[in-house]
């Protein structure tokens, strides 16, 4: 087969190939590789940024060690938990809050740098859409897309709360609206 030249950025074919040279690949079969996945992606009709999200999704995955569920079961089974014992229920979506939360604060040290890594992203995640709206010392979050139940919207209230006191928020009001939206009003502590 035939071999083209494709233009880059000089930097990026310099890290490249050290990458490469450190694992044993050529810069032939990593471009390859990635033009493969990207052509995929193009041809399901996907944004071509898709893909650099697909990869952060994949290294918070790895790192938090999530396990991809459909909704579905996760619907149920946040139904059954919740009627098992739903206290318990609601501390463990909390601890997930704070585990997330923990993590992300690892990765965007502020408000402004968590927008920034949500939007880049967004296109993957099943929330549907985080606005702000910030008056004052309050910030009012509008989280679209975080369940189908009351008990799963809840679920996620719990969670977002959670992310948010990690972000130095003090929460005044979590309202879970079944069909998977959540409104959290925080009070800003201290600058983040």
């Amino acid at each position: 087969m035939p071999r083209v030249n494709i233009a880059a950025e000089a930097d990026l074919i310099e890290q490249l190939e050290n990458e490469a040279k450190k694992r044993g690949y050529t810069i032939y079969s990593l471009t390859n590789t990635a033009l493969k996945a990207l052509l995929k992606l193009l041809k399901e009709g996907e944004d071509a940024n898709t893909l650099e999200s697909l990869v952060d999704y994949y290294l918070i995955s790895k790192a938090l060690d999530i396990v991809p569920v459909t909704t579905w079961f996760l619907e149920n089974l946040t139904k059954l938990a919740y009627e098992k014992d739903s206290k318990q229920y609601e501390n463990v979506c909390e601890e997930v809050g704070e585990q997330i939360g923990s993590f992300l604060r690892s990765k965007a040290s502020t408000l402004d740098e968590l927008f920034d890594f949500y939007n880049a992203i967004k296109i993957i995640l099943p929330i549907r859409n985080v606005v702000a709206k910030n008056t004052g010392d309050l910030i009012e979050f509008r989280i679209t897309g975080t369940g189908f139940s009351a008990i799963s919207t809840l679920c996620a209230g719990r969670i977002f709360a959670k992310i948010a006191e990690a972000y130095d928020l003090n929460i005044q009001d979590i309202d879970a609206i079944p069909g998977g939206i959540v409104v959290i009003k925080a009070k800003i502590l201290r600058p983040t």
